[in-house]
């Protein structure tokens, strides 16, 4: 009976003669004579995520000469995200679910984060298949390990990137466009963005801004605009939607209007916001509303009704409605005084702010200190009994 280490020399040296320029076959022979098995997983890992490195099925039978001989010495997590990149080239995903089934099998040697992985792996290849029972699948492994994963605690934030892949990816098929905006951003937090094909980035750029502009509930959109994912849409055709995601962000009634007049034939073609038309523009007034209240000082947010009209464009009459709609959104706190025509504002929502906004809050904080200095000044001239202790 042939040896596993026979039947693996003879397998890379097959390779080696096959494909000399791939000078990795010779170096994986040696590291697993001299059982590396750290080396050789490093080595394995960056020859199976390399482009450069495929002929064929060479990967494919990599694993199934090679891989498979010593895969339960590799770290497990390093393992399943080497099987799921092999997965990935299988001519058919039927065989990337199966070997990734039967793989599941072994939990017990794989451990909790290589066997939610190698999940979540599996429910992405589910999805791509378009069958309900598969999408039902795949639903079904969001919900079961998310508490699983927002629980796991290390700095390796491999297991969360590819949760928050499955569930964005998920979303994005069945909506709600918010839960597709939350579980998104939740993806860039944990991936780093270098490991985002430039492709990719480009789509993820533009279902986000489709999601944040047509979302229910999506009020803040510094959250986009803090991560670097809205370059990718730079000299694209969909550039406009990064300048519609700044628009929204400041509040810009006008700006909005210019956008929507100079990209109309582009806006015509995303059934996203052609069908939510009026809610969009909804969603425009009250953050221009927002950015008023945001403006104003502290103690100047008595708002008169006619200011709120010219900020947003709306008019008169429909100010007190946009008011209302802002406070059951919870975006503001405060009291309506109709007679008068004003709304005291007592509270805003948090939102992340861009540089120029943060410039704003240290204004404010300085004219803050500067009023206290003065009050101080005041009081030490006036009632200096009043300042000893």
């Amino acid at each position: 009976m042939t040896s596993a280490s026979s039947r693996v020399s003879a397998f890379l040296s097959a390779q080696a003669n096959d494909y000399p320029e791939l000078t990795q076959y010779e170096r994986m022979q040696q590291l697993y004579s001299g059982k590396l098995w750290h080396q050789l997983t490093d080595l394995v890992d960056e020859f199976v995520r390399d482009p450069e490195t495929t002929r064929g099925e060479n990967k494919v039978q990599l694993y199934e000469h090679f891989i498979c001989e010593f895969e339960g010495r590799m770290n497990q997590l390093r393992f399943a995200q080497v099987l799921t990149e092999i997965c990935k080239l299988q001519a058919e995903t039927s065989d990337a679910v199966a070997l990734i089934t039967t793989t599941l099998e072994k939990q017990a040697r794989l451990g909790q984060e290589a066997t939610i992985y190698l999940e979540c792996a599996l429910g992405l290849f589910r999805l791509s298949t378009q069958s309900e029972a598969d999408r039902a699948l795949a639903a079904a492994t969001i919900k079961e390990k998310r508490e699983s994963v927002e629980g796991l605690g290390g700095d390796d934030t491999t297991v969360p990137s590819i949760y928050y892949q499955l569930s964005s990816t998920y979303y994005k098929l069945v909506g709600p466009p918010e839960s597709f905006y939350k579980d998104a951003l939740m993806f860039l937090v944990y991936t780093p963005m270098e490991s985002v094909p430039q492709e990719e980035r480009y789509t993820l750029a533009t279902d986000l801004s489709l999601a944040a502009i047509t979302g229910n509930g999506i009020y803040n959109f510094g959250e986009v605009l803090a991560t670097p994912i809205l370059s990718a849409l730079e000299a694209t055709p969909n550039a406009w939607l990064s300048k519609m995601m700044r628009v929204f962000h400041a509040g810009d009634i006008d700006g909005f209007g210019t956008l929507m007049d100079e990209h109309a034939a582009a806006i015509a073609e995303q059934p996203a916001i052609t069908a939510r038309v009026d809610f969009v523009k909804e969603k425009i007034a009250l953050l221009a509303f927002m950015d008023l209240v945001f403006q104003k000082p502290a103690h100047e947010r008595g708002i008169a009704f006619a200011e709120i009209a010219e900020r947003t464009r709306l008019p008169l009459e429909q100010v007190e409605w946009l008011v209302m709609r802002a406070m059951s959104l919870k975006l503001i706190k405060g009291v309506i005084d109709e007679i008068e025509q004003v709304v005291e504002v007592s509270w805003l929502q948090p939102r992340v702010l861009e540089v120029g906004q943060l410039e704003q809050m240290v204004g404010r904080l300085d004219e803050w200190t500067a009023r206290v200095k003065e009050t101080q000044v005041f009081l030490e001239e006036q009632a200096p009994e009043l300042l000893q202790f």
